[in-house]
């Protein structure tokens, strides 16, 4: 379902309160809008009367377990789904294939895996990925472009998945080597890469007007963050 805004809108279900908020929270500050609930009967019903652009369904649930809603989620309205599940066991991913699920994550979730992962599969499914906005700093990710106040900004590709990552994850502390496997798809090389990357980039946001250093801060030892607000979304439900 589309609203107004024209955001994609994910369905989480999980009947771990705390997992499912977790969830919810890093996908708005990646600039979803969510729904949660904690069992399958409402889970489907939700999915039926909503009609989400994907849902995030743990398989271990009361009542209708995931398998169980994901069938009839697809069946009647080819809903993209996600499976979650804390076992690993390799019948649970194939049951997961049969029943037509889009992909499969296994718990303890990794955030920045699953926020790939939406992404991805948003994408092949054709929906409209929602812009990223901190401040007055837009990224737009089906356009591959940068904008300060209305202005792009030139970045270079590793420049550009470079903030994105950042800016994905929000109020998240990354570290070197996380950026270094999510950026350039790797782990094993000098950490040194990024902070040449990072030095970079905040020159070119501060050339555009940007405060990089209050947007990009340094956390010594740890990594890097992004603490800017998201813009704010109307969740419904």
């Amino acid at each position: 379902m589309k609203n107004s805004t024209n955001k994609a809108r994910i369905l989480v279900v999980d009947d771990e309160v705390g997992l499912a908020t977790e969830i919810s929270v890093a996908l708005r500050a990646a600039g979803y809008m969510t729904r949660v609930e904690h069992n399958g009967a409402d889970a489907l019903k939700t999915i039926l009367e909503a009609k989400p652009d994907l849902v995030l369904l743990d398989i271990m649930l009361p009542g209708l377990n995931g398998f169980e809603v994901g069938q009839q989620a697809i069946d009647k309205l080819g809903v993209p789904i996600i499976f979650m599940t804390a076992r690993d066991a390799a019948e649970d991913k194939m049951r997961g294939l049969e029943v037509g699920a889009d992909d499969y994550v296994t718990k303890p979730i990794l955030m920045g895996e699953l926020l790939l992962r939406v992404r991805a599969v948003l994408r092949r499914t054709g929906v409209l990925v929602a812009p990223l906005l901190i401040g007055d700093l837009l990224i737009n990710e089906d356009e591959a472009s940068v904008t300060y106040l209305g202005e792009e900004i030139s970045l270079t590709n590793t420049e550009y998945r470079l903030l994105g990552e950042l800016a994905r994850s929000r109020g998240r502390v990354l570290s070197k080597n996380y950026l270094l496997t999510q950026v350039w798809g790797y782990d094993a090389f000098d950490p040194n890469l990024v902070e040449v990357h990072i030095s970079s980039l905040r020159k070119k946001l501060e050339h555009a007007g940007c405060d990089a250093n209050e947007l990009i801060k340094t956390k010594r030892g740890l990594g890097y963050i992004i603490k800017a607000p998201a813009a704010k979304v109307d969740i419904e439900g």
